[in-house]
This record gives C-alpha cells, sequence and structure tokens, in this order.
C-alpha cells in the first residue's frame, strides 16, 4: 500500500515494497531531471527497514544550488509533482505527487549536497537503521503522536523535533570520536 491522505497521519506496518517503489520513482525523477540530480536518496520512515510509517515515500535529490534549481520545477510538475514555494523547512524546496485529489503518493526535497538539510536527513536516516533501540522510540513516539492526533485533530508539526535533535546529537558524537553505532 502507497498514498494517505494529506490531512490523514496513520501508520501501517512496514513494507518491503516501499523500496520497489522508491526505485521506481528515482528512475522517473532521474530520467526528468538528468544530470541536475546529482544523487537521489530515500529518506523518512520508509527508507528505515522495519519501520512503521505514513505510506507515504520520502525522497530527496541533490542538486548542486537551490537557487539554481527554479528550472528543476517544470521537469517535475511535468511527471505530477506539485511544488510548493512557501515551505518553512529552510535549505529544501518541497514537492508532493498525488495519484488523487488529497491523497499524496511521494514527498521530494530538494536540497544541496553540502547542505544542513542534506547532512541532517542522512544521519538521521542512517542512525536509526543502525540503531534498534532509538529505532523502536521513534516507533513509539509516532504511536504516541497518531493517537494524539486521533483524539484532538490537532497536526502539530513540532511533535518529532526534540527527538530529532537528539539522534542527530547522539549520531555526530558517535562519528565524531568514531565509535561504531552497529
Amino acid at each position: 500500500m502507497i498514498g494517505q491522505h494529506k490531512r490523514v497521519f496513520e501508520l501501517v506496518p512496514y513494507q518491503s515494497v516501499w523500496i520497489d517503489h522508491f526505485n521506481r520513482e528515482a528512475d522517473r525523477i532521474r530520467t526528468a531531471l538528468g544530470d541536475k540530480a546529482l544523487q537521489i536518496e530515500h529518506v523518512g520512515s520508509t527508507s528505515i527497514l522495519g519501520m512503521a510509517a505514513k505510506p507515504v515515500i520520502d525522497i530527496m535529490v541533490a542538486v548542486e544550488k537551490l537557487t539554481l534549481s527554479s528550472d528543476l520545477i517544470l521537469p517535475l510538475v511535468s511527471i505530477g509533482y506539485e511544488y510548493f514555494p512557501v515551505d518553512t523547512v529552510p535549505g529544501r524546496m518541497f514537492f508532493a505527487r498525488e495519484v488523487r485529489p488529497g491523497i499524496r503518493t511521494h514527498h521530494l526535497n530538494l536540497a544541496e549536497k553540502v547542505s544542513a538539510f542534506w547532512e541532517n536527513q542522512l544521519l538521521f536516516r542512517d542512525y536509526l537503521r543502525e540503531n534498534d533501540q532509538l529505532a523502536s522510540e521513534y516507533i513509539q513516539l509516532k504511536r504516541d503522536f497518531v493517537d494524539y492526533y486521533a483524539r484532538t485533530n490537532h497536526l502539530d508539526r513540532e511533535w518529532k523535533s526534540e527527538f530529532i535533535a537528539k539522534v542527530l546529537e547522539m549520531a555526530r558524537s558517535a562519528n565524531s570520536d568514531g565509535s561504531s553505532t552497529r
């Protein structure tokens, strides 16, 4: 299963087909953008083995410069993405793909490869992939948020910020002292 209404926050168990969905979509993006796409990464919860997630594939594409990436909008729109020019997340350009009105299947982030956004996304993903205990904590945090959202219908955009900051700090510390995270 892939896709969820943009106003719904429900988790589904991990599905190995999410990797196939990412690979197919990465090929479409690579074809549309050509050499302007420096690197394409599967990020977010669907990229972490065993992680319960919203069934929406998060993709990150490295570009040389975001200021030059306005010419990337048309190729992405031509393959079904909608561009959201007003974004509260610094260092990225955000797009979403819908299969039906309101039903999103993919989130696409353009970022400079040398940006904090790019680095943080990969660091968070990789550290959770290597740390089962933290991944379990994250799943529980997500379940708690789903329960909260069901009771309040309030989508708090900051609900995971503290956890993400903690994981990034741990990952940077582990990387700086040379210790293994496995």
